[in-house]
Formats: structure tokens, C-alpha cells, sequence
């Protein structure tokens, strides 16, 4: 009973797509799993009814009214109460069954229908017929309907609908001069409540089927919204996806944007793969990769694409990040520290670049297919920047623009000079950035 649906896995423990069948059975097991939670609080909300309206019967009306009203309605408290207390009891102790459904539903149904008795018995007819006790029938199988299971939507108005016409023709039975007196009261008026009542349990069970296929359909498009949001996520970055799911027509619009351009790759790798068999390369590319993934999200970057054994990152593009450089920065010097264990042992290690400037960003490709991507003078210039590690035998260089945004309590920068950069007419300034604790000086000081 209420037996938890796990995650079917496959045998190396990665997670297994459900068909369309196990997605509903999946659905289905989270309705039935509640049923029990929503018997135990329905029993304890009519536990609480019944206790209030007693209590403000006692207080406001025990003196106003005949004694035997009182006996009768002190008689349907003392019978109705124990038996929702009696499903509370069950439902805590763990003897839940999906028959209690259908037993909560006619206990409220008789509890109305006692209402009515009780009110025979003591006002007549005219009051019993007339009254207040008699709508709340309709409450039964409209509030039902909220449960998304038909059955029980037509279980309560067709129970609604037998107990009003057993009371009807079994017990008040009105008399001829009564029903004379009082129009409402006859046989035709009375067949028409009826039809009324079970037609409401119609309503509900429809209404019921109409949410429940709702919310499955609901849950499955939300189920396929994240795995296409998950298997996609895997190819571009988070920020492209929730651009893409924002904009209307599932494109993404070109603009300008000021952006922290990191480039890198690692030192050493042609030589490595030129020596290893694809498996060995795949395996390091996987691993480095892994480790620079998650340290450029960390710092709320974006990696925009891999380049071989190099990649392509940008920090404030589409986030609200006041200095897209000192993340940039922080997540370059992160990159050269945490891949070190894994490179240095094979000869390789980590070269990278950074500059700043307005890049124009969006899609480009054909119709059928495109990337997102960022383009200019300032992406071409930390591309360039980036080859130039292998000249200076440094692993993070940078231009003046990028170092103008970088506190400089916070890293090590040493200026390089003036260097020819290919493509360029001018030369550029090119800047070494290290941490602080890395800094020459600092190591000096230590030793």
C-alpha cells in the first residue's frame, strides 16, 4: 500500500527514460500514494465540523429550541464523530485501504442525511424538507471532484441521491395537505432533487477526469520539458537554454553586450594525443574538461563551446554580474590550480587568455542549424592572446582592457610589454595574472 515508485536505473546506475505507459503508471502511484494523507486531513476536517457547529449549537441555540433536537442532534454527534475518529485511528496506525475513500464519502453523505432525520423528528416535515441540511448534499459530490478520481465523484452523488430518496418516500413522506400547503414538498418536486443530486456526481466525476487528465498530461510535458532541458543543457550552456525558453519564437537575438573573453587549451596536447591511443585522449579530454566546466559555472560564466582540447568562455553575457573580469579571473586562476594534478604528471598543463570588450552575441548558422556564439575584435584578440602562452611560458595572459577592471589588491599582475599580435595593426599590451599567493613576491616572502 502507498508503495514508493523508485527511479528504474540501468545496470551502470544511469538513469533509464520512462515509456509513455510507466510515465502514467508513475502518475498514477503519486495520486494513489496521497490518497491516504488526503482521508487522514478530509476525516479531521469533518471531525473539526462537527465539533464547531455542536459547540456553537450548545452555546447559542440549546435554549432556544425544543429538547429533543437537542438529544437528537447530541446522538448524531456522539455516532458520527467516533466513526471519522474510527478512520483516523486506522489511517495513523497504517491500515490504510482505498476502501476508506468510498467510506469517508458515505459517512458525510449520512451525516447530512442524519441532519434531515433528526430535524423530521423533531420540526416535522415542512423543516426537515426545507431547510438548510438538505443543500449541504450538493457540497458532498462538488467537493469530491477537487479529489481527480471519477469514481468517487459518482459514488457520492449517486449515494447523495439514494439516501435524500429512501428519507423522502421511507420516512418524512409528507402528507397529502402538507404537500397541498407547501408545493415543494411533493413527489415531482422531490424526483427532481434527485435527478439533481446524482447529475451533480455526474458533473464531479466529469470534472474529476477533466483535472486528472489535466495534470497527468501537465506532468508529462513537465517531465519532457526538463529532459529536453537536461539532455540540451549537456550541448550548450544553461544561460542559451533559458534565453531560448524565454523568447517566444525560440531564438535567440543578436545584440551587443560587454563580456570577459576567456580562451583555453592545453600546453602540450598535440604531442600527447600524437602518443596515446584515442581512448587515453578521450579519457583526459573528459576529465580536464569536467573540472573546467564546473569551476566557469561556479564563478557564473558560460561555457560557449570547445575548441579540441582549448574552450571558449564568457562571463557577463546574460547575467547580472558587476565584474564579469574578477569572476573571469578568479575562475581562470581556479582552472590553472585544480587541473594541476591532473596535467603536470603527463607533461601537459593549462595555457589561458582573458580580454574585455563589446562582442556582438547570438545565433549564426543556417535556418536548419545554428549555434550561439560570440563574435569581434576583442573574441579574435583572446584567441590570439591565448597562443601566445607557449611563447612567454606563461598560463594566464590578459590585455590592458582586462586588467583595468581587476582589482588589484586581489591578484598579481606583471606587465609583459608591447607585442605583435597576428591579424592586428597595432601591437598590444599583454599582462601576466596570478594570484596573490602565487606571486613571486609572496613566495619570496614565505621562503
Amino acid at each position: 500500500m502507498n508503495k514508493k515508485q523508485s527511479v528504474r536505473t540501468t545496470n551502470n546506475n544511469a538513469p533509464a527514460y520512462l515509456s509513455s505507459a510507466e510515465e502514467t503508471r508513475a502518475v498514477d502511484a503519486a495520486f494513489r500514494k496521497n490518497d491516504a494523507r488526503a482521508e487522514l486531513v478530509t476525516s479531521l476536517v469533518w471531525m473539526s465540523v462537527i465539533i464547531l457547529t455542536y459547540a456553537i449549537f450548545l452555546t447559542g441555540y440549546r435554549n432556544t429550541v425544543e429538547p429533543s433536537l437537542v438529544r437528537n442532534i447530541s446522538l448524531l454527534v456522539a455516532i458520527m464523530l467516533p466513526a471519522f475518529g474510527l478512520l483516523v485511528g486506522l489511517i495513523k496506525l497504517g491500515y490504510y485501504s482505498p476502501t476508506m475513500k468510498y467510506i469517508n464519502i458515505f459517512l458525510q453523505v449520512t451525516l447530512v442525511s442524519g441532519a434531515i432525520f433528526f430535524d423530521f423528528l423533531s420540526q416535522g416535515a415542512n423543516y426537515a424538507l426545507s431547510s438548510m441540511p438538505p443543500m449541504a448534499y450538493a457540497l458532498v459530490p462538488t467537493v469530491t471532484a477537487f479529489r481527480m478520481q471519477p469514481s468517487l465523484g459518482l459514488f457520492a452523488g449517486a449515494i447523495a441521491a439514494l439516501q435524500f430518496l429512501l428519507l423522502y418516500f421511507l420516512i418524512i413522506q409528507p402528507d397529502a395537505s402538507l404537500i397541498a400547503e407547501v408545493p415543494s414538498l411533493s413527489v415531482e418536486v422531490s424526483m427532481m432533487k434527485v435527478v439533481i443530486l446524482f447529475s451533480l456526481g455526474v458533473a464531479s466525476a466529469f470534472a474529476a477526469r477533466t483535472l486528472r487528465v489535466y495534470f497527468i498530461d501537465f506532468g508529462k510535458a513537465q517531465e519532457i520539458r526538463t529532459r529536453l532541458e537536461r539532455n540540451f543543457g549537456r550541448f550548450v550552456s544553461p544561460e542559451i537554454v533559458e534565453q531560448i525558453n524565454e523568447n517566444p519564437d525560440g531564438m535567440i537575438p543578436s545584440g551587443y553586450q560587454d563580456a570577459a573573453i576567456i580562451f583555453g587549451d592545453i600546453r602540450g596536447f598535440t604531442s600527447y594525443a600524437a602518443e596515446h591511443d584515442s581512448a587515453e585522449v578521450t579519457h583526459l579530454l573528459n576529465e580536464y574538461f569536467e573540472i573546467v566546466c564546473d569551476i566557469i559555472e561556479q564563478e557564473g560564466g558560460m561555457l560557449n563551446k570547445f575548441l579540441g582540447d582549448g574552450y571558449l568562455a564568457l562571463f557577463g553575457v546574460y547575467t547580472n554580474d558587476e565584474n564579469p573580469c574578477q569572476s573571469a579571473a578568479r575562475a581562470v586562476l581556479r582552472i590553472v590550480s585544480e587541473t594541476q594534478a591532473l596535467l603536470e604528471p603527463l607533461g601537459l598543463s593549462s595555457g589561458n587568455a582573458g580580454n574585455y570588450g563589446k562582442v556582438i552575441t547570438g545565433e549564426v548558422g543556417s535556418s536548419g542549424r545554428c549555434e550561439f556564439t560570440a563574435i569581434g575584435e576583442p573574441v579574435n584578440l583572446a584567441a590570439r592572446l591565448e597562443g601566445l602562452n607557449s611563447e612567454l611560458g606563461t598560463r594566464f595572459l590578459a590585455s590592458a582592457s582586462f586588467i583595468e577592471q581587476l582589482p588589484a589588491e586581489d591578484f598579481h599582475i606583471t606587465g609583459k610589454g608591447l607585442y605583435k599580435i597576428k591579424g592586428l595593426t597595432r601591437e598590444v599590451e599583454v599582462y601576466v595574472v596570478e594570484s596573490v599567493e602565487d606571486s613571486p613576491q609572496h613566495l619570496n616572502n614565505s621562503a
